[in-house]
C-alpha cells in the first residue's frame, strides 16, 4: 500500500511565500521614540522661556548682582540680571538682562533703563526702599522707535515717565533756586513737575516744566507762576498760624500756579510757551516787569545791610530791586555808600513792546522818573520792619521838597537824589534827639517847686482856724434851714388844697356869670364882662401859685427866686 502524502505533486500545488512591510517599527522602538518627543518638547519650551537678552551700559552699577537684581516694569518684575562685567572701554559697566519674552515688542530706541536705590533721596521713597532691599533696574517701555537690544542707562531716574501724557512749557527766573523734580501745584494739587533748570545768561535761568494731562488745559494766556515758600504764615483775626511745606518742597523748591478769573475763558497756550516765574504771589498778581533799568544813589548813613535783591517800593508796590551796594570814599576821605538799583518799567506804567530796544526803555523810564522827582519824590533808606529789620529802598514824596532832576556825573548809570538825612536809622536818631532836646527845655524843676508851694498853701489854708469856724457856722445855718422846712412842709399841703378850692369856686362863679349874660332879654351891664375876666385871671393866678409852691415849697421862706435872663 502506498502513502499518498509523500508523493510529489505538480508546481501548482506548492505554497508561495510573501513579504509583508509594517509602518510600526515594533514595540522595541516605542521607548526611544517617546524619549525623543519629550526631549524635543522640553527643548522648545526652554527656547521659548529663556527670555530676551538685553545689554545695558551704566556709568556705575554698584549693588547690581547677577541672579539677585530684578528688572521692574511699572512696579512688576519683568526679568533679572544675568551677567555684569566691565565694558571694553574700562570706564563703564555692562549689564546683561534676561527679560520676559513678552517685553520683546517694547524694546526699541525709545526704551529707557535706570537704577533705583543707587543714590537714595529723601524726596523719593522708592529709592530709599530699594537702598535697603537692594538695587533695582527700572525699565520704561518705548513706543515708535526702531527695534534695539543694546542700550545706555540713564544717570538719574527720569522725572517724567517716558509714556506720560501732558504738555511741556518753560518758565524764566532771575534765580535758579527751583531744582529739577520740584512740583508744580495749583491750590495744593500737584499738576506737573520741573524737568530741568539751565542758565541762559547773567541772572537769567530757564526751566522746563511738564504739566500732566488733563491739567495742561489750565495753562492759558495770563497764567501766573511764582516760587512757593516752604514756610507759610497766615494772619486770621487775632490769631497767627504757620505751616511747613513737604520735605520735597523744602529741599527742591516748588512752583505755584494760578489763573486769574478774567483769563479762564481763553484757549490753552501752545506747547513750548514761556512764562515768567515771580518771587511771590503778590508780585505775580502785579504782572510783567519789563527789562531792568539801572540807577545809582549815594547814601551817607549806615547801609551795610542793604542786600542784593532787596525790594525797591513805591506806595507799597514793588517797583524794582537792589542790585548791590559798596563802600566808597570821597576825595576828602569821607565814607559813603554807593548803591545800584534796578527799576521795573512796566510797574511804572510804561507800555512798550517786549521787542523794543533797550535804549527806548531807558528813555521812557528816565522820563517817568524825572516826573516823579519834579513832584517831590526822593529815595529813602528805611528798615523793614522798622528799627529791627534790614534796610530796603523806598521812593516816596517829601513834604516841601523842591523839584529835582536826575544827576549825570559821568557814572555808569544816572544818579537818583536821596532824601536829606539819608533816611533810615540816622533819621530816627535825629528825630529822637530833637524830642529829647525839647524835653530838656521843659523847666521840670521849676514846675516841681511850684507844685510844692501850691501843696503847702493848700495845707496852710485847710489848717487855718478861720476856715474851721466858717465851716462850723455854715453847718449850723444848714441845720436851722432844715428845721424850718420840716415845720413848714406839713402845712403846705392843706394850704395848697384850700388854694385849689378857691380857684375852683372862682372858676365856677365866672362860668355862671357867663351863662346869665348869654340869656336872651337879660339886662346887659358893660362892666360885668370885665369883672368876669378878672375873676378868671384870679383863678389862673391862684392855680399858678399852687403849682409853684408844689415845686418850690422853700419859696414860703426865701421868696420866689429871680429868673435868669
Amino acid at each position: 500500500m502506498t502513502d499518498d502524502r509523500h508523493q510529489p505533486t505538480g508546481d501548482d500545488d506548492l505554497p508561495e511565500a510573501r513579504s509583508v512591510r509594517s509602518r510600526w517599527p515594533g514595540l522595541v522602538w516605542a521607548i526611544p521614540l517617546a524619549a525623543l518627543i519629550i526631549v524635543a518638547f522640553l527643548g522648545v519650551r526652554a527656547l521659548t522661556r529663556q527670555g530676551v537678552e538685553v545689554k545695558v551700559t551704566f556709568g556705575n552699577a554698584e549693588g547690581v548682582t547677577p541672579g539677585n537684581t530684578k528688572v521692574l516694569v511699572s512696579g512688576v518684575e519683568a526679568g533679572e540680571v544675568s551677567k555684569v562685567r566691565v565694558s571694553p572701554d574700562g570706564h563703564h559697566v555692562e549689564v546683561t538682562l534676561k527679560l520676559d519674552p513678552r517685553e520683546k515688542a517694547a524694546l526699541n530706541s525709545n526704551t529707557k533703563f535706570w537704577l533705583i536705590g543707587e543714590n537714595p533721596s529723601i524726596t523719593d521713597i522708592q529709592s530709599i526702599r530699594a537702598a535697603v532691599a537692594g538695587v533695582i533696574i527700572a525699565m520704561a517701555p518705548g513706543t515708535g522707535g526702531a527695534p534695539q537690544r543694546t542700550f545706555t542707562g540713564l544717570d538719574q531716574p527720569p522725572i517724567v515717565p517716558p509714556d506720560a501724557k501732558g504738555t511741556t512749557y518753560f518758565i524764566t527766573s532771575k534765580t535758579g533756586s527751583i531744582q529739577p523734580g520740584a512740583s508744580v501745584s495749583y491750590h495744593g494739587l500737584a499738576i506737573g513737575k520741573v524737568v530741568d533748570n539751565g542758565l541762559l545768561g547773567f541772572d537769567h535761568f530757564r526751566m522746563r516744566m511738564f504739566i500732566n494731562a488733563p491739567y495742561d488745559r489750565l495753562i492759558k494766556p495770563g497764567a501766573e507762576f511764582w516760587s512757593g515758600s516752604p514756610l507759610k504764615l497766615s494772619l486770621s483775626g487775632a490769631s497767627i498760624s504757620a505751616g511747613l511745606s513737604s520735605p520735597a518742597a523744602v529741599l527742591q523748591g516748588s512752583v505755584q500756579f494760578e489763573l486769574p478769573h478774567d483769563a479762564r475763558a481763553g484757549p490753552q497756550v501752545p506747547e513750548g510757551a514761556t512764562f515768567t516765574l515771580y518771587d511771590d504771589e503778590q508780585t505775580a498778581e502785579q504782572g510783567p516787569t519789563g527789562p531792568e533799568i539801572a540807577y545809582r544813589m549815594l547814601l551817607n548813613g549806615e547801609a551795610g545791610d542793604l542786600a542784593p535783591n532787596a525790594s525797591v517800593s513805591m506806595l507799597g508796590y514793588a517797583v524794582g530791586r537792589v542790585r548791590g551796594a559798596k563802600l566808597r570814599f570821597a576825595p576828602g576821605g569821607k565814607p559813603y555808600t554807593e548803591a545800584t538799583i534796578a527799576l521795573y518799567p512796566r510797574k511804572l506804567d510804561i507800555d512798550l513792546p517786549d521787542t523794543a530796544p533797550h535804549d527806548d526803555w531807558r528813555t521812557a523810564t528816565d522820563r517817568t522818573v524825572s516826573r516823579l522827582l519834579a513832584q517831590g519824590y526822593r529815595v529813602h533808606l528805611v528798615q523793614s520792619p522798622p528799627l529791627v529789620g534790614a534796610h530796603v529802598v523806598q521812593l516816596s514824596a517829601d513834604r516841601g521838597a523842591t523839584p529835582a532832576s536826575l544827576g549825570h556825573d559821568g557814572g555808569l548809570y544816572p544818579l537818583l537824589p536821596v532824601a536829606e538825612g539819608g533816611g533810615g536809622a540816622d533819621d530816627l536818631v535825629a528825630s529822637a534827639n530833637q524830642i529829647l532836646q525839647k524835653i530838656n527845655r521843659i523847666p521840670i524843676e521849676q514846675i516841681g517847686d511850684n507844685l510844692g508851694k501850691i501843696s503847702a498853701n493848700i495845707a496852710q489854708i485847710s489848717g487855718s482856724g478861720q476856715v474851721r469856724d466858717s465851716i462850723a457856722h455854715l453847718d449850723g445855718t444848714l441845720r436851722q434851714l432844715d428845721a424850718i422846712l420840716t415845720e413848714v412842709k406839713p402845712q403846705i399841703g392843706p394850704l395848697m388844697t384850700k388854694l385849689n378850692q378857691t380857684a375852683d369856686e372862682l372858676h365856677g362863679t365866672a362860668a355862671a356869670a357867663r351863662t346869665v349874660l348869654s340869656g336872651e332879654g337879660a339886662m346887659q351891664d358893660r362892666s360885668l364882662p370885665d369883672a368876669i375876666q378878672q375873676i378868671d385871671e384870679m383863678s389862673r393866678s391862684i392855680r399858678s401859685l399852687t403849682d409853684y409852691l408844689g415845686r418850690h415849697p422853700e419859696a414860703l421862706i426865701r421868696g420866689k427866686a429871680k429868673e435868669k435872663k
